[in-house]
Order: structure tokens, then C-alpha cells, then sequence
């Protein structure tokens, strides 16, 4: 006879005995002190800032990952994840949870405006004068792939001005999740509403399914982006180039001063001279140490 035991895989087994330690109560709320173990260690690992007014966003994302693993009370599924070794693996889910932000198309589109009309004729005139075959462009902090899949679109559209231009785009992110999406480029209807309709039959592929409300990236512009797992924390990251153009936006809101002053100084750094950096409306560099120089709203460019 098989039992339920002999089927169950051993990395369950372990789960299921981490879990029955607080079977006995069902507790889905954050409690302050839980909610600090969260913090430090979000704060740590990925330098996000968690203050208590977070505390129903975090309590909500990390509610439904609590259900889905059979936790039945914060502290238990805590206590697995940061002090049990077995339960290192689950880290990654839980930044995943964490880190996930709302993203859109064509977000903040002065700077996609700003791209086309004032710095492409600059970067060209550079990537020529170096003997460089392709524009290099990072969107770090891609989230689902929206930003990275923007920038190929508006790329794609100013090539019909620039004869010859070629570009690559680097879409960073230290979510798993989020990485995968990007990197299947499947959105739903709802998903491409900011982008116009003539680009949409441009550079979007419809299901064949007429009930299907899918939509997936067309190879126009999967073919210029790859998608690569990295942390903006890891002092020790490496990017395989020099980029003309970094777009970091509404990623630094959720930095403290110092990590964003460490963080600039290395856009900086793996920006080629006259490269440009975009960050969000809301993350003006007054204030921090930088020889960039602002040529735009909320965009700055190395001299």
C-alpha cells in the first residue's frame, strides 16, 4: 500500500513539521514586532525601507503566501524563513512578495519624449565617434517588463530617424517573478491600455483565441532586451558594459540617503561619458554627492 507519507517529497515532510509547530493557532496578523523582523531584513538584503505605515501592505502580500504554504500564524512561517536553514529558499518568495511594484507602459513619458528629441542625437553622435556598433540602455528595476519593452518600442520608432542605429536593452530586476513575466512578454488587455492602437498592431502579437485577452511582445522587441536577475544592494554587481542610458525610476523612493548617494555613484560609474541617467518625478539627486549634471526633469547626464 502507498500512504500519503511514501508520496509526500521530503522537502514537504520538513515543511509540513515547521508548520505544525503553530498548528494548534491561527493568527494572520502582523503584529509590530513581527512587522520589524520583516523590515531588517528587507532593509538588509534589498535596502528597502519598510516603516509601520507599510504594515497592511506587507501583512496582505505575505497573508497569501502564508495560506498557500499552510502557515497558520506570522511568527511561524518567520521563524522558518529567517532562522530555520531549511527554509532558505523561501527568502527569495518572500523579497519577491515585497519587492513587487506597480508598473505601467509609457510610464512618466517625458522622459521616453525626452530620449527621442534631445538625447538620442548626442548618444549617436558618440556610439559613431567610438566605433561602437550598438546604443547600450539599462532599465534597472524592470519589475514586469513594462519599462524595458516601452524603451524598445520608442527605440524601435526613432530608428526611421537615424540610419543605421542599433540598441540593446539590459531589464534588471531582483525579483524571480517579476523576471519571468518580463521575459515571457505576455500582458493582458488591460496590461497595454497606455499604448496607442498603431503601435499595438505594430509590435504586439494577438492570441489566436478570439475569448483570449493575452497579448504578447512581438520579436521586434523581445529580441532587444534580455533579462537578468540582479541586486542594486550587491556592492559587487557587474554589468557585462558601459551604458549610454540607465533608467532607474520610482526604484530609489524606497532608499534611505545613503543608499541612494552609494547608488548614483555607481549609475555613474557604469555610465560611458555623456551617458544619461532617468529616475523618477520623484527622486530628484538634490542633496546627494554627484558630478552628474540635471539637463531635464528628473534626467541627468555624466559630462
Amino acid at each position: 500500500m502507498i500512504t500519503q507519507e511514501m508520496t509526500t517529497s521530503p522537502a514537504r515532510r520538513k515543511l509540513d513539521k515547521a508548520t505544525q509547530l503553530h498548528s494548534d493557532k491561527t493568527d494572520l496578523t502582523l503584529s509590530d514586532k513581527e512587522m520589524a523582523r520583516v523590515s531588517e531584513f528587507i532593509g538588509k538584503h534589498v535596502g528597502i525601507q519598510l516603516p509601520a505605515t507599510k504594515k497592511t501592505l506587507v501583512e496582505g502580500r505575505l497573508r497569501r503566501r502564508l495560506r498557500k504554504l499552510g502557515f497558520t500564524c506570522f511568527k511561524g512561517y518567520l521563524d522558518y524563513v529567517l532562522v530555520n536553514p531549511e527554509g532558505e529558499n523561501e527568502r527569495l518568495h518572500l523579497i519577491d512578495v515585497i519587492t513587487t511594484n506597480k508598473t505601467d507602459f509609457f510610464r512618466e513619458n517625458a522622459h521616453f519624449e525626452y530620449l527621442v528629441n534631445h538625447a538620442l542625437a548626442e548618444l549617436e553622435k558618440s556610439r559613431k565617434n567610438d566605433g561602437r556598433q550598438d546604443l547600450k540602455m539599462w532599465s534597472a528595476g524592470c519589475s514586469t517588463g513594462q519599462e524595458p519593452y516601452t524603451l524598445s518600442i520608442v527605440m524601435n520608432e526613432a530608428m526611421a530617424n537615424f540610419a543605421g542605429m542599433r540598441f540593446d536593452i539590459l531589464a534588471t530586476d531582483i525579483s524571480h517573478t517579476c523576471l519571468q513575466t518580463g521575459s515571457r512578454g505576455v500582458y493582458t488587455e488591460a496590461n497595454i491600455e497606455p499604448v496607442p492602437m498603431e503601435l499595438r498592431k505594430k509590435y504586439f502579437l494577438r492570441s489566436r483565441r478570439s475569448d483570449d485577452e493575452l497579448v504578447q511582445m512581438g520579436p521586434e522587441l523581445r529580441n532587444t532586451i534580455t533579462f537578468k536577475s540582479l541586486n542594486l544592494m550587491d556592492e559587487t554587481f557587474t554589468l557585462p558594459h558601459k551604458m549610454d542610458a540607465i533608467f532607474c525610476r520610482n526604484v530609489m523612493i524606497y532608499f534611505n540617503n545613503e543608499i541612494r548617494e552609494q547608488l548614483v555613484a555607481r549609475f555613474e560609474k557604469a555610465l560611458l561619458p555623456g551617458g544619461y541617467l532617468f529616475v523618477g518625478h520623484s527622486e530628484s539627486l538634490n542633496g546627494i554627492k554627484t558630478t552628474l549634471t540635471q539637463v531635464g526633469p528628473m534626467v541627468y547626464r555624466k559630462q
